[in-house]
């Protein structure tokens, strides 16, 4: 695939083997090719680490933050999990002269074994009652196809919620929707299919709510814009 990329990717290529050869077999180092979604993954090294390769697909906090790209921090470091493995990530959004967004790069590196070895100094050298505080972890979905993570995305929202689909009412549906269209689900192709399976609803409905969602969204955006501006196209 290396030959067809554009030459933004393909200048990057170097960077994503040197920092792989730099940082060692524990680190993942992915390129994501936004034009290509989802199959954005246009180069990788170390992807034993998430068990992912060059075509697979963005993982729902990429979605999330391409959903709010203008919002978001183009270099944003957190830590999650994977599989029972801790990963220290970084993910930097990459743009053109424009400020469009094209790619992101991705480094996760498998830090398990380090955290364990903390915790057992920890509990070690202590003088309290173990069980202080812990660093933040969040999950985050790594999957070779696209509808597990949309799949994934719908189950953490129903988990929160702590419903299921048969015994939502329709506004509690609508707020799936629209917790899933703020996290990005709907910027991947037939998303709408697969989540009005999962909510036993129809394409149709799943339209409609979305329809109505943005709409008030866009109400809320006018409402908050600065005196002179609210015709303003956004």
């Amino acid at each position: 695939m290396q030959h067809t990329l554009d030459s933004r990717m393909h200048a990057l290529l170097p960077v994503v083997r040197g920092l792989a050869e730099l940082l060692g077999p524990d680190c993942e180092v992915v390129l994501h090719d936004v034009a290509r979604m989802p199959n954005s993954i246009v180069a990788i090294e170390n992807g034993s680490v998430t068990g992912r390769t060059i075509g697979d697909v963005p993982t729902d906090l990429m979605l999330r933050s391409l959903r709010h790209v203008d919002d978001t921090q183009d270099v944003r470091l957190y830590v999650t999990s994977r599989d029972g493995k801790i990963l220290k990530s970084l993910a930097v959004t990459l743009r053109d002269e424009t400020g469009q967004a094209f790619g992101v790069l991705g480094l996760n590196v498998d830090v398990s074994e380090l955290v364990q070895a903390q915790r057992t100094l920890a509990n070690l050298t202590t003088v309290r009652r173990a069980g202080g505080d812990a660093a933040p972890e969040r999950d985050e979905i790594f999957a070779g196809d696209i509808r597990d993570v949309v799949s994934g995305m719908v189950t953490k929202i129903l988990n929160e919620m702590g419903k299921t689909p048969v015994s939502m009412t329709r506004e509690e549906k609508m707020e799936v929707v629209r917790r899933l269209e703020d996290r990005g689900a709907f910027l991947v192709k037939r998303s709408a299919e697969q989540i009005a399976e999962a909510l036993d609803l129809s394409r149709y409905t799943i339209f409609s709510y979305l329809k109505e969602i943005r709409r008030c969204d866009e109400k809320g955006r006018r409402s908050r814009a600065p005196a002179g501006r609210q015709g303003d196209e956004l």
